[in-house]
């Protein structure tokens, strides 16, 4: 946990060492970094003197605008083998549809690629088990005719904060320290609906005109809770009533404390990966650490 001091300024960390002792460290600067779940979870731990509701969370923002990663997997057999388990995957990515206003009715981007590999289709036991029924010789017959046909594409659609997707501490669970763990609350608004729609008909009519046949398998994020990056929860913003750090991923409110991960984020982006963005945020706030001192 971090120990808020006097004034603005943030005075400790506290935690436990690999032999169970605890141990308190003071700092001049403390830079938090452990992501859009932990990190809420360490600052609405963090409560005491002036932070009574966790440091940062003076005006009620820290573990809200939680943001998930938006997709959609559909897959098809082509009457060709094209064997998409062989040789590395293809980063060829469509990025017509990624700017916020590009989907009329729609806001926030998505992009789209081909995921043979991501959806796992790239061995005899995924073929076995979700593409050819049967038992015995006809499942064998099926195993030779249909293995190497199955085409799959995907997308990754914006999220947006929304009321209703937060993290918050666990009433009733804990760690092995007591301290309570972090609980998400995930829902998909009607924008990420409309979102996932354009990227399910989409998936559709571009497999058809890469000549695939039957579609065998379709699922997304309205089938299930299934993350690869997650956002928000400490954004970014000018307003301090209305986000957690500034521009330079300070906090408002505690003037030596700096949030470099994905928590930062207002928005997921229109399917881009986070790291990147991570790296260089990361790189500007310690910039500003060195050359002002805070």
């Amino acid at each position: 946990m971090l120990e808020p001091g006097p004034a603005d300024r943030v005075q400790a960390a506290v935690y436990v060492d690999g032999e169970g002792a605890r141990q308190r460290v003071e700092a001049d600067h403390f830079v938090v970094a452990c992501g859009a779940v932990e990190t809420p979870r360490l600052l609405l731990n963090s409560t005491g003197g002036s932070a009574p509701e966790g440091l940062g969370n003076e005006t009620g923002h820290v573990g809200r605008h939680f943001l998930e990663t938006l997709m959609w997997s559909s897959a098809a057999l082509h009457p060709d083998r094209l064997d998409g388990h062989r040789g590395l995957p293809s980063d060829a990515v469509c990025w017509d549809f990624n700017r916020p206003d590009s989907i009329p009715g729609v806001i926030g981007g998505v992009r789209l690629s081909p995921i043979t590999l991501e959806a796992d289709f790239g061995g005899p036991i995924s073929y076995a088990t979700r593409v050819v029924d049967g038992w015995g010789k006809a499942h064998k017959q099926s195993m030779r005719e249909r293995f190497g046909h199955v085409l799959a594409l995907g997308g990754i659609g914006e999220s947006l904060p929304n009321s209703r997707s937060f993290i918050d501490l666990d009433p009733d669970a804990t760690d092995r320290h007591g301290l309570p763990k972090a609980r998400i609350h995930s829902y998909l608004p009607e924008m990420e609906l409309r979102r996932l729609e354009f990227l399910a008909q989409t998936s559709r009519r571009v497999l058809e005109a890469a000549g695939a046949g039957e579609v065998i398998e379709e699922y997304g994020s309205y089938d299930l809770f299934n993350s690869s990056h997650v956002f928000g929860t400490c954004r970014m913003g000018d307003d301090p009533n209305a986000s957690v750090v500034d521009a330079t991923c300070r906090s408002h409110r505690w003037k030596n404390l700096l949030v470099t991960d994905a928590s930062v984020f207002p928005s997921s982006g229109g399917g881009e990966s986070p790291s990147l963005t991570i790296y260089a945020l990361s790189l500007l706030a310690a910039e500003k650490l060195k050359n002002r001192g805070l």
